[in-house]
């Protein structure tokens, strides 16, 4: 208790003496990347891929995007912006020529000194070449990046493989063991043309614990990916070969990868970036194979045609589909066993009429699976899922805006009859108050096998729900975002027994005193079903889940950045129970030596997992860490990047989790004998 109340000191006396420091605070650009992440990982248990979301923000720091020659796509992109603010900045740059200054920002409609702040380390300002009469250069591009990562301790699953290493076949049905080695392996190449409006690559991945180079993939790594993007002008516009996302509508029907959740983006739910892009993650499942094409068939209309055919993971029992299999690993003889067992086809299309400021849609997708999937009928939580040879899924969509109001939605419809509609009003009422309006409606029998649209669970299915969301600017440097979602379960579900309601409440205001400091509080209030504890009697009961945030970044100098944060949870049920993490980081970058670094050091204590809580880590390059803290211990990573030279940046990352309550971590194949966790990450990029 000493440490917490050390660094909880050291926290107060930290916000009472950064606010007279000056120069721009970049330890700000990772509070955006964290802010979305842990806002997904709280609200599911899934393993879920954030590739392509910390990719896309990296680049934005590394390429900022040019304000004098953005559309609207690019600055959808950004994820910052309402439609209204990037509407008014687009007409402002039509009516008035060139933006020179930041500064000029400040005289649109919707924009304030907070807005400014957030998206300023991913922008820039500078002169197209064409108008200062400048040839335009466009240089071919190779991108190669090499990762190895594995867990220091021995897992138990290992210790028989390293007992039998030399053995030319291990036992093929302990499923006790992994037959594979502790290192994890991934491998990414992409080759980009501008002139020739061209782009390929491969992926690569080999899982810890998975063959490498023997048993099922003597061949090399476990999963291969690989993709091929034309883009022209003309009327074909897109062509996509290989392995690719493909995201319309609201996402009810055809939203493949991450989608929004509710987050501090309060009145930015409305999805965008909308297309088939390029699939460059290592998730084994969610993604297209196969080719798609899009052409300009009028001025105004573009029909989107995809095609897919790959093979799932999955459980086959009777010839029949017992379930579907996402987590991606082969490790153990069983895992193999499942390992591309289901045949998907998928084909469909899209119809997209753009006119100004009303967009149209309409999507059709048709799936195919072998062996047939078959739900549990016999578990009454588990009638209204899919089962079945086919499916498909029709959908049609629209947004529009008129002067301040933006309204959007979507409507669809599943084989099995079962609809799904979302309808969503973006208001500024204010050029400081932004209010944005959801209602859902998914019924219990609608089935959208690649459908990822706004909601409180993962699946768009047997939810219903209003949702009100809010953006606040009362003063230049104050700002108060918060929602409040009331939803229902019209069906039973996981845990669930009887069909229920829920709501989520989320306060937050943040406060930027200079231009490098950043300290916001958040209150999150959550009360959602889940069945007692009786065993005899299940019934659900309001569960009550509560968390309490101060966090601090702030740019000390020119060399030094540091983020504090103190959270607190609570949760009941029969009980109550609690937790904190505290913890300290430190960014460092050299002036003259090409290194930087980061650090931290944390310390938590919860009551159990119940009151775990997650943390965005910085980490290397283009990957992730959100574990959830819960137990009690402590935490340390150092990430420490050297730059050879334009082209060649080697990265290190080392991370410690110490538990004082415990003297084993983890259960199962993963059971590690002892209290401490480690991990170490190398990686190196080279770019030419």
């Amino acid at each position: 208790m000493s440490h917490f109340k050390t660094l909880v000191s050291f926290l107060f006396i930290t916000l009472l003496s950064c606010t007279n420091l000056w120069g721009q605070n970049t330890a700000s650009k990772l509070d955006i990347i964290e802010r979305i992440i842990e806002n997904i990982a709280e609200s599911t248990d899934e393993e879920i891929d954030y590739t392509d979301l910390v990719e896309r923000f990296n680049g934005f720091l590394d390429k900022p995007i040019n304000l004098n020659k953005a559309n609207k796509k690019d600055l959808e992109q950004l994820h910052l912006l309402s439609d209204y603010q990037i509407q008014n900045l687009l007409e402002y740059r039509k009516e008035n020529g060139l933006i020179y200054s930041f500064y000029e920002l400040r005289l649109l409609d919707g924009f304030n000194y907070s807005i400014l702040q957030k998206i300023i380390p991913f922008i820039c300002i500078e002169i197209d070449s064409q108008q200062i009469k400048l040839p335009q250069r466009s240089k071919a591009r190779h991108f190669i990046l090499i990762r190895s990562q594995r867990t220091l301790e021995t897992e138990k699953a290992y210790e028989s493989y390293l007992k039998n290493e030399d053995d030319e076949v291990l036992n093929p049905k302990d499923n006790s063991q992994y037959l594979g080695k502790e290192w994890k392996y991934y491998t990414r190449y992409k080759y980009s043309s501008p002139k020739k409006n061209i782009e390929f690559g491969f992926t690569a991945e080999n899982d810890a614990g998975e063959p490498f180079f023997k048993n099922i993939n003597s061949e090399g790594f476990d999963f291969y990916s690989a993709f091929a993007e034309y883009k022209g002008n003309g009327k074909i516009r897109q062509i996509n070969i290989g392995d690719y996302h493909i995201k319309f509508g609201q996402g009810l029907s055809l939203w493949s990868g991450l989608g929004s959740r509710k987050s501090t983006f309060t009145t930015q739910n409305a999805k965008r970036l909308r297309g088939v892009k390029s699939y460059h993650s290592t998730d084994e499942n969610l993604f297209f194979r196969g080719a798609a094409i899009k052409i300009n068939v009028l001025k105004k209309v573009n029909l989107t045609a995809f095609a897919s055919l790959k093979k799932r993971d999955a459980t086959i029992e009777n010839n029949l589909t017992k379930s579907i299999v996402n987590s991606g690993l082969h490790r153990t003889a069983n895992e193999i066993k499942q390992k591309n067992k289901l045949d998907e086809r998928i084909w469909g299309g899209t119809l997209l009429f753009n006119h100004d400021k009303i967009e149209l849609g309409a999507s059709f997708i048709k799936s195919h699976f072998s062996p047939e999937l078959t739900s549990k009928k016999d578990e009454i939580t588990k009638i209204y899922d899919f089962s079945g040879k086919e499916n498909y899924n029709l959908s049609a969509y629209y947004e529009t805006r008129f002067n301040k109001i933006h309204l959007y939605g979507e409507i669809a419809k599943s084989q099995s009859g079962g609809k799904a509609i979302l309808q969503g009003l973006n208001l500024q009422a204010h050029s400081q108050l932004s209010l944005e309006l959801i209602y859902r409606k998914y019924d219990k029998n609608y089935h959208a096998l690649y459908g990822n649209a706004f909601g409180e669970q993962s699946g768009t299915q047997n939810e219903e729900g209003f949702y009100f969301g809010v953006e606040f600017h009362p003063f230049p440097k104050w700002t108060i975002l918060a929602y409040y979602d009331l939803y229902e379960f019209p069906w039973l579900k996981h845990r669930v027994s009887a069909p229920s309601t829920g709501r989520d409440y989320l306060s937050q205001v943040e406060f930027n005193p200079t231009k490098e400091v950043s300290i916001y509080f958040r209150y999150k209030d959550e009360k959602k079903p889940e069945n007692s504890n009786d065993e005899k009697i299940k019934r659900p009961i309001d569960v009550s889940k509560k968390q309490y945030r101060l966090h601090l970044s702030a740019k000390l100098n020119e060399n030094w950045e540091i983020r504090n944060r103190l959270e607190l949870s609570e949760y009941n049920k029969s009980s109550k129970e609690n937790g904190y993490l505290v913890y300290q980081d430190i960014i460092y970058k050299h002036s003259r030596l090409p290194f930087t670094s980061s650090i931290r050091y944390a310390l938590f204590d919860t009551d159990s997992y119940n009151t775990r809580i997650y943390a965005y880590e910085n980490d290397i390059l283009y990957a992730f860490s959100i574990p959830p803290y819960f137990n009690k211990g402590s935490r340390f990573y150092l990430n420490f990047r050297y730059k050879f030279n334009r082209s060649t940046s080697l990265y290190i990352r080392y991370a410690r989790t110490q538990y004082a309550n415990t003297t084993q971590i983890g259960s199962g194949n993963s059971k590690i004998s002892g209290n401490t966790k480690s991990e170490i990450k190398l990686q190196l990029k080279l770019s030419f």
